[in-house]
């Protein structure tokens, strides 16, 4: 459990390295409790200037919510409303503390992976990354807060394919439609990451401080995953939902009969 997380300090920039390779670096309620708690008592060295946050392997950054979880913190509307409410608090904490985020995305980054990359200040990601969203394909909901950040950087048409498809974009189109903002050769990812750290770790880091908070209070999501409610109620005591589960647990494909 302990190695679970790994972090790294490197002068000035800190590496958080989400280290599960048995669940393709999947977030548990617990790993994601710890990442925040990290960043944020982290956050208060003045001379810590940079996160770095990526995943163990060359596969994956993170592969999605930890599926073992499903059953149980999804088998009611009030239980996934809380459990994605807790799942938040990453999200929150990756925008609220003062120093910039880098995602460092070394492999595919699917679900819960574009949605902690989406909530980091920036994304740089190597060319056979893949991302997306596919809650369609299993009949459960994205949070509200990640839908709305999700449109704020593909805009509402990309963020309506991306989540109604379920379809995973590789890296190049990722880049295209604003979700990342570079893509590199796996050999060049470590450098290109160290390389933006090194400059924003050099620059006024009060300036960075007031530009990231400024920004994120223009932007921040008005609406909570409490917002969320009446479509948690539908979708968490739909028959759909259950079957979504179900086949995803036996590996077949669903069959959706809208209610």
């Amino acid at each position: 459990m302990n190695n679970e997380l790994m972090v790294e300090r490197h002068g000035p920039v800190a590496w958080l390295t989400v280290n599960r390779p048995e669940v393709r670096n999947a977030l548990s309620l617990e790993i994601t409790r710890r990442i925040a708690e990290t960043l944020r008592d982290l956050s208060r060295d003045r001379t810590l200037r940079v996160f770095v946050l990526t995943g163990a392997g060359d596969r994956v950054f993170v592969s999605g919510a930890d599926v073992r979880e499903f059953r149980e913190q999804l088998a009611t509307p009030e239980s996934a409303l809380r459990y994605d409410a807790a799942a938040e608090q990453l999200q929150s904490a990756l925008r609220e503390v003062p120093q910039p985020v880098i995602a460092m995305i070394q492999g595919h980054a699917v679900g819960s992976g574009t949605i902690v990359a989406a909530s980091c200040d920036f994304r740089i990601a190597v060319r056979t990354a893949k991302f997306g969203i596919p809650v369609a394909k299993f009949g459960f909901i994205a949070p509200v807060p990640d839908t709305l950040r999700l449109v704020q950087l593909v805009g509402p048409a990309k963020a309506k394919w991306l989540l109604m498809t379920g379809q995973l974009i590789e890296a190049p189109e990722a880049q295209a439609i604003g979700l990342i903002d570079e893509v590199v050769e796996p050999a060049q990812l470590k450098s290109q990451v160290e390389s933006l750290a090194s400059t924003l770790a050099a620059n006024a880091p009060l300036t960075i401080k007031a530009t990231k908070q400024i920004i994120e209070t223009m932007t921040a999501p008005s609406a909570t995953v409490a917002s969320g409610a009446p479509w948690y109620a539908e979708i968490f005591r739909s028959q759909d939902f259950k079957a979504g589960l179900d086949a995803f647990f036996n590996k077949r494909k669903p069959e959706f009969k809208g209610e």
